[in-house]
C-alpha cells in the first residue's frame, strides 16, 4: 500500500520514483552543504569539525529516476555522500594535517513501509551498523527531544542543520522551528519545504483548515482583513504568499531567512524552500546556491531590496506594483544590481547613521542580493558620488571587496537636497 505522501516503499526492487523538483532541491541541499564546509574550514588549522545533520522527513532512501528508472539516492544517502565528498575536497587542497569531517546523522521516518527501506538502503550502502548514525521510527516532532537531548549531552556549542523536507506544510508548526533556534541560537540552520499551494488553494474558514493552519501557528492568516473577499483572494496569490512569508519570518525565530520556489513539473504545485539561520555568512552562502543553480528556482516580486512587496502588503499596494517571475540568471544580476542602485539611496536617507552591516541586515531577508552585489551597489553609488564609504580611519574605501560591516555609509549633501 502508498504511504499517505504518495511514494510507494513496499518493494525493495522497485523503490518509487522521484519527482524532478526533488532532485533540484537536493542538488541544492548537496551543494549548499560543501560551501557550508568550505566556509568553516578555511582556517588551515582545523583538523576536525563536528556537525549534526538531522534529517526530519527521511523517506526510503532510494528512488527511480522519472525517465530511466535507474535507482538514486534519497536524502539519507546523499547527506553522506555529501560530507565524504566534502572531506575529500578539504583534503586535497594542499592540507599539511589530515582533515576530518565528525558528522552524526539521525534519520527519521515514521511510515513502517519508508522505514525498512530506509534501512534496506543504508545496510546496501555499508552503514548498518554504524555508530554515527541514527535511524528513528517515529514522527519529527515526537523525535526532535531526544534528538537535542543527545546532541547537547555531546557537545555545548554545537552545529546543526535541519533538513525538514515535509510532503505539504502541517507536520512542522512554526513554534517547533522557534524552539530549535532557541535553544541552539548561534549555530544552528533548519531548511524546510513547505507547499504553498496545498495552503493557499484551500483557504478558507472551513474548520478543517483552520484547525490545519493553527496546528502549524499560522491561523493568523485568515485574521487578516485584506483576506477575507473571496473574489479577492483568488485574483492575489501573491499576497498571500507575501502574509505567509511575513508570518514564518515573524515566528520561526531566526534572524535571516531566504524562501524561494520549486516548481513540480509532475504535479504544478509550488514548493517553498526556506533556509533559516542566525547568521548573515548562511543566508549568502544559501543564495550563492540559488545563484548558481540558474533557473532551477524562482520568485515572485521586486529585485532590489523589496522582494516580498513589501512590509505592510495591501491587495492596492500589490496592484500598484511591477511583479515579474524571478529567475537567477544573467538578467536577473543586472536587475537586482539596478535596483539596488536605485533604492538603497532612497534608504539610507530614510534611515540615517547606518553602516553596512545596518544596511544589509536590516534589508536582506526582502532581498535577492547577495553580499558581493550589496557591495558592488555601494561601490558604484560611492564613485557616482552619490555617497561615501568610510572606514573607521574615515578613509573611503577604494576597492569594493574589501568594503565591511563596520563601514559607515555617508549620504551626499546634494542628493539629500535633491531627495527632500
Amino acid at each position: 500500500m502508498p504511504s499517505k505522501n504518495g511514494y510507494d516503499w513496499s518493494d525493495f526492487n522497485l523503490p518509487p520514483v522521484i519527482d524532478q523538483h526533488s532532485i533540484a532541491k537536493h542538488e541544492v541541499i548537496c551543494d549548499y552543504l560543501k560551501r557550508y564546509i568550505r566556509v568553516f574550514t578555511k582556517n588551515p588549522t582545523i583538523e576536525k569539525f563536528r556537525i549534526n545533520l538531522i534529517d526530519g522527513f527521511a523517506g526510503g532512501g532510494r528512488y527511480r529516476l522519472p525517465n530511466t528508472s535507474d535507482i538514486v539516492p534519497g536524502s539519507p544517502l546523499l547527506l553522506l555522500k555529501t560530507m565524504k565528498e566534502a572531506e575529500a575536497e578539504v583534503n586535497a587542497s594542499g592540507r599539511r594535517k589530515h582533515f576530518q569531517i565528525d558528522a552524526n546523522y539521525y534519520f527519521v521516518e515514521i511510515d513502517e513501509a519508508a522505514f525498512r527501506h530506509l534501512e534496506f538502503a543504508l545496510s546496501e550502502h555499508g552503514y548498518s551498523s554504524h555508530d554515527k548514525i541514527k535511524s528513528l521510527k517515529t514522527g519529527f516532532l515526537d523525535a526532535l527531544p531526544a534528538i537535542m537531548a543527545d546532541i547537547k549531552k555531546r557537545q555545548r556549542s554545537p552545529r546543526n542543520i535541519f533538513i525538514l523536507d515535509q510532503y505539504g506544510y502541517k507536520d512542522v508548526p512554526t513554534k517547533t522551528i522557534r524552539g530549535i533556534f532557541k535553544e541552539f541560537p548561534k549555530s544552528t540552520e533548519v531548511i524546510l519545504t513547505f507547499s504553498t499551494d496545498s495552503l493557499i488553494n484551500y483557504m478558507s474558514h472551513d474548520p478543517r483548515y483552520v484547525s490545519s493552519l493553527t496546528k502549524i501557528n499560522l491561523e493568523g492568516l485568515l485574521e487578516n482583513p485584506e483576506l477575507q473577499n473571496k473574489n479577492d483572494v483568488s485574483k492575489s496569490r501573491l499576497l498571500i504568499e507575501q502574509l505567509l512569508y511575513e508570518e514564518i519570518k515573524e515566528q520561526c525565530g531566526a534572524s535571516f531567512l531566504t524562501p524561494f520556489f520549486i516548481v513540480s513539473q509532475k504535479s504544478n504545485r509550488s514548493y517553498w524552500l526556506i533556509h533559516l539561520s542566525s547568521h548573515p555568512t548562511a543566508r549568502n552562502e544559501m543564495l550563492l546556491t540559488h545563484w548558481d543553480s540558474q533557473n532551477t528556482f524562482e520568485h515572485h516580486g521586486g529585485d532590489g531590496l523589496n522582494m516580498m512587496l513589501g512590509y505592510n502588503p495591501t491587495l492596492e499596494a500589490l496592484a500598484n506594483q511591477e511583479t515579474f517571475d524571478f529567475y537567477f540568471d544573467d538578467d536577473a544580476n543586472k536587475r537586482v544590481i539596478a535596483a539596488l542602485l536605485e533604492e538603497i539611496p532612497k534608504y539610507i536617507e530614510r534611515h540615517e547613521g547606518l553602516n553596512v552591516q545596518d544596511l544589509i541586515f536590516d534589508t536582506c531577508n526582502n532581498s535577492p542580493a547577495t553580499l558581493s552585489q550589496y557591495k558592488e551597489a555601494l561601490f558604484t553609488l560611492q564613485s557616482s558620488k552619490v555617497l561615501k564609504i568610510l572606514t573607521s580611519s574615515n578613509q573611503q574605501r577604494r576597492v569594493a571587496d574589501t568594503i565591511n560591516f563596520e563601514d559607515q555609509i555617508v549620504i551626499s549633501k546634494q542628493l539629500i537636497f535633491l531627495l527632500s
